[in-house]
């Protein structure tokens, strides 16, 4: 019989193959039995654990890695699961467990004292759960490179014995609820850091001068505590740092000019502290800047010029702070700029012209500035524009005419400008606006009827302004509707019934325009609605008893021509002032409280009354006046027969010779050109 020959190499193979099946035998159903109990502590409504069961190795559950050689379960990475649950005492079971990631659940519960058995873990990341209670010592995991616990709800004392864990490379504690206190100094021995997340922990004081002495440090995050003192100018020994958050504390001082050294920084983000002072110019060589958020604090001064050569920036955001004169002309030009909020600050001349140079421009915040002239017409094809504000400047001319019909946009506020010219009929491509804010402008035209087609608007102002025209029938289709105010311009015609089928209409103000016509039953549709202004226009008939069933809190119906009985229920939501200037209208009321109450109201049976007491007195004048001047027409005609009787009497007693007195002469005549047999005598005194 040929025997095959086994070389050394063969027999170190199958030597390994069988301890390690050894090892399998041997430690994975102690391993299984825990990983099992680990499922039955978790809530899994995804069915992420399906395959945790009895007929499938450890090694093939999911989220678990484990050891190629010994098969000893390494890993459990169940990130993003949807879990809840408890965390089980059995991770202690796995003792060559290098990682265990279950963040971004919703397990509950406080870390069980046992993981601290796991000595061999390297990355322990819970962060973004709902975990409570104190945290405890874990001092022991001496091997922890990773330890991320953040987005908890942890309480009690902050952690000092962090500061053993030499070999840490990323630490977040942030965003949970310790004791207020301080940074421990010895948080500077974690030399070789290079993520520390400390936001939002209840950190107050100094930040400990050892920090700045981690000089792998890429982020330093301290932001949303109560951290006081002097902007630290030691931050730039950190030359690694390419991420700073240090917003919402209590900073104060200037920036300093050497952070002009830390040449990788990317996010920096000081924003919402009491920081003053004016920027250095020295910044602008920060050229791999992509977010600059430093609003809410008291710098003043003209921004860097440089700025504007940035090329990777994609956040900008100065806005309440002090700043004034031209901004910088060419920021945006040569970078992806997303997000833009330079309000509420100083600016003055011409906008920017290329904060959408590279057509990535979703937010344009603007607002209360000093900005004039016209509005650039570059931003006509910025089509990607969701939020639009630049309200409360000084802006003249007509809005571009691409900015009416922005398909992404959510809110279009210009108003508080001196911008004429109508409202484009593009208006209708915004189909995504739920806020369109034009008031107090020189806007004139009428409103385009495109306004019914932004189906998802929630609140239209256009008050103070020249439109003219009738209000749009289309307006009833916007369903969403909440807010609308068209006061203080030219509006004429009729309130369109239509209206009445925005149903979700709270707050409507139609007053001071020439609005005539009736008040549509509809409007007693609007059950959402809390307020209705329709006063200082010209609407006629009466008030829609229908109304007295909406709920306002506030309505004004004066200075109209309305007519006919206020309904009860109406009078006592708005008061007598309501309803004042029509002079046509009445109370119904008409008991011993009404006549108490001093109301300047008149009931309707004293107009009724009134009513007819006019007529009667009009009839009777009208008869007076008719026979008055049948009277005095009879009385002028007598007078001027007896003129021509006088005449003919006087040229017969010439011809006769008769110089009798004539003025006593009564005698007959017959009308010339009428029939002498025909004709009547008619006596004459003279």
């Amino acid at each position: 019989v040929h025997r095959m020959s086994t070389s050394p190499i063969q027999i170190y193979v199958w030597c390994i193959l069988l301890f390690a099946n050894v090892g399998i035998s041997a430690s994975s159903p102690l391993e299984k039995d825990a990983l099992l109990d680990i499922k039955i502590h978790l809530e899994d409504p995804q069915n992420y654990l399906s395959n945790w069961d009895e007929s499938h190795s450890p090694c093939q559950f999911h989220g678990v890695t484990c050891d190629e050689i010994s098969g000893e379960v390494t890993g459990v990475s169940l990130s993003n699961a949807s879990l809840s649950g408890t965390i089980s005492p059995s991770f202690s079971v796995l003792h060559q467990l290098h990682t265990l990631d279950l963040s971004a659940n919703s397990i509950s519960g406080t870390i069980p004292a046992a993981l601290t058995n796991c000595t061999n873990l390297q990355v322990l990341n819970l962060s973004m759960n709902s975990l409570t209670g104190q945290l405890p010592d874990l001092s022991s995991l001496l091997k922890l490179k990773v330890l991320d616990l953040s987005t908890n709800g942890f309480s009690g004392a902050f952690p000092v014995w962090i500061s053993k864990l030499s070999g840490l490379t990323e630490l977040g504690l942030g965003e949970n609820s310790f004791d207020e206190g301080g940074v421990p100094e010895s948080i500077g021995l974690l030399k070789n850091l290079t993520w520390l997340f400390l936001g939002q922990c209840n950190l107050r004081g100094e930040i400990p001068a050892s920090v700045f002495h981690l000089e792998s440090l890429g982020t330093l995050d301290f932001s949303r505590n109560q951290m006081t003192g002097v902007f630290p100018k030691a931050i730039s020994n950190l030359r690694n740092l390419w991420k700073i958050e240090l917003y919402q504390n209590n900073l104060t001082g200037e920036i300093p000019p050497e952070l002009a050294h830390l040449t990788l920084l990317s996010e920096f983000d000081v924003s919402h502290n009491q920081l003053t002072g004016v920027l250095p110019k020295e910044i602008a060589s920060l050229k791999k800047l992509k977010i600059f958020h430093i609003y809410r604090n008291n710098f003043y001064g003209e921004l860097p010029e440089g700025l504007g050569d940035w090329e990777f920036l994609e956040s900008f955001s100065t806005y309440e702070n002090q700043f004034s004169g031209k901004f910088p002309a060419n920021l945006g030009r040569f970078s992806p700029l997303n997000a833009i909020d330079i309000s509420e600050n100083y600016f003055t001349g011409e906008f920017p012209k290329f904060l959408c140079q590279s057509d990535k421009l979703q937010f344009l915040l603007a607002l209360s500035n000093n900005f004039s002239g016209e509005f650039p017409t570059s931003y006509s094809s910025c089509k990607t524009l969701e939020r639009f504000r630049v309200s409360q400047n000084q802006f003249s001319g007509s809005i571009p005419h691409g900015i009416w019909g922005l398909p992404n946009a959510v809110i279009i506020d210009v108003a508080d400008n001196g911008f004429i010219g109508g409202i484009s009929s593009d208006i209708g491509i915004s189909a995504t606006l739920t806020q369109l804010l034009l008031q107090n402008n020189n806007f004139s035209s009428e409103l385009p009827m495109e306004l019914g087609n932004l189906s998802q608007l929630k609140k239209l102002v256009a008050s103070n302004n020249r439109f003219s025209g009738q209000v749009p029938a289309q307006i009833g289709n916007l369903k969403q509707l909440s807010y609308l105010h068209l006061e203080q311009n030219a509006l004429e015609g009729s309130i369109p019934p239509e209206i009445g089928l925005c149903n979700s209409l709270v707050d409507l103000d139609l007053a001071e325009n020439s609005l005539s016509g009736k008040i549509p039953d509809t409007v007693g549709s609007l059950l959402m609605l809390d307020s209705l202004n329709l006063s200082h226009n010209m609407i006629s008939g009466g008030i829609p008893d229908a109304l007295q069933s909406l709920r306002l809190s506030y309505a004004d119906f004066s200075h109209n021509n309305l007519s006919g009985p206020i309904p009860p229920q109406l009078l006592m939501t708005a008061g007598d002032d309501a309803f004042s200037e029509n002079s046509d209208l009445c109370v119904t009321d008409t008991s011993e409280g009404w006549r108490q109450s001093g109301t300047s109201l008149r009931p309707c049976q004293w107009i009724d009354n009134h009513h007819s007491f006019s007529r009667r007195r009009l009839f009777a004048v009208l008869i007076m006046a008719t026979s008055l001047v049948v009277l005095l027409s009879g009385l002028a005609c007598l007078r001027y027969e007896n003129n021509r009787l006088e005449d003919f009497n006087r040229k017969q007693d010439t011809e006769s010779g008769d110089d009798s007195d004539s003025k006593w002469i009564v005698e007959s005549f017959h009308v010339r050109g009428v029939n002498p047999s025909a004709a009547l005598p008619v006596p004459m005194v003279t």
